[in-house]
């Protein structure tokens, strides 16, 4: 199990460390482990990738201090959410609640080493993702294109705490010295004081801002927006008229494979309806296609 394993941590995000507020998922990544091994199912951490609609793994990873599970196959991850809105499932947990509450108690960030720095307030606030994908997905021009437009005064870019010291040292000579902040600064002291929040569809910093009621604003490369783990989920949210509802609606249902032991009654119970769904949902594609020999 990869979610807590220290020599895989290390390889994803260095001497970073995450935080303990993150391991009432401890129990759900082993209770996933177990019934795709009842499935005879493949399961990776935080990957993605695009499998025959008869998919041989179903990715696991967290967002918003949730679990999040989908199929690596890129048509039935976004079925699903699709699935679980169409859903007659109870609303019971208040998601948004949950999400605001993290901010309101300081229990958002997912790494120890975020520092709080006191910035004046500011009502555009970018926020992107690390080094690793930053140049590759996330658009200059529309960054450009927000400070040009509303004064460097009024814009904030917070770098992902996964960036490294010469891209932020880049950005800086690109966006304005006074516009970039340092990489391990607080986004959430920050995102409760902006109006306009521009982001990734591949940051879960979508939900928080969501939760908080600001307008948000996508800053990727049209074409790469897909390839995010949360993209099922934030394509929903940049254009729903009424995003909290389907934030609400959609992570109640069994479909979304959403699950968190703090919002969820029977989190368990839950999942195991996941399962039963989303391989029937495979099982409707067998056949349909074959893996050649090399996979």
């Amino acid at each position: 199990m990869k979610m807590f394993d220290k020599a895989d941590m290390k390889d994803r995000i260095g001497s970073m460390q995450k935080v303990n507020t993150l391991e009432h998922l401890k129990v759900v990544e082993k209770y996933f482990v177990k019934k795709a091994k009842e499935y005879n199912i493949e399961y990776e951490y935080d990957v993605v990738a695009n499998e025959l609609p008869y998919f041989k793994t179903i990715q696991y990873t967290e967002i918003g201090h949730s679990f999040l599970a989908n199929p690596l196959q890129q048509e039935l991850r976004c079925q699903q959410f699709v699935d679980a809105y169409n859903d007659d499932a109870e609303v019971s947990g208040d998601w948004i609640a949950y999400f605001r509450n993290r901010i309101e108690t300081k229990e958002s960030n997912k790494y120890t080493h975020i520092k709080h720095r006191e910035y004046e307030p500011r009502p555009h606030l970018i926020l992107p993702v690390g080094s690793n994908k930053l140049k590759d997905t996330i658009c200059l021009n529309k960054l450009l294109y927000i400070i040009r437009k509303n004064g460097e005064d009024n814009v904030y870019f917070k770098p992902h705490p996964l960036t490294t010291h010469a891209l932020v040292g880049e950005l800086k000579d690109q966006l304005g010295d006074g516009v970039v902040l340092e990489r391990d600064s607080d986004m959430y002291s920050l995102l409760e004081k902006a109006e306009v929040v521009h982001t990734s569809h591949m940051s879960e910093s979508i939900l928080y801002a969501v939760a908080l009621n600001k307008k948000i604003d996508p800053i990727d490369v049209y074409n790469k927006v897909e390839r995010g783990s949360y993209y099922p989920i934030s394509k929903h949210l940049f254009n729903n008229p009424d995003p909290q509802n389907w934030i609400n609606k959609t992570f109640n249902s069994p479909k979304s494979g959403i699950f968190n032991p703090q919002v969820d009654e029977d989190w368990q119970g839950k999942m195991d309806k996941y399962f039963e769904y989303i391989m029937a949902e495979r099982d409707k594609h067998k056949g349909q296609f074959v893996y050649t020999t090399g996979g």
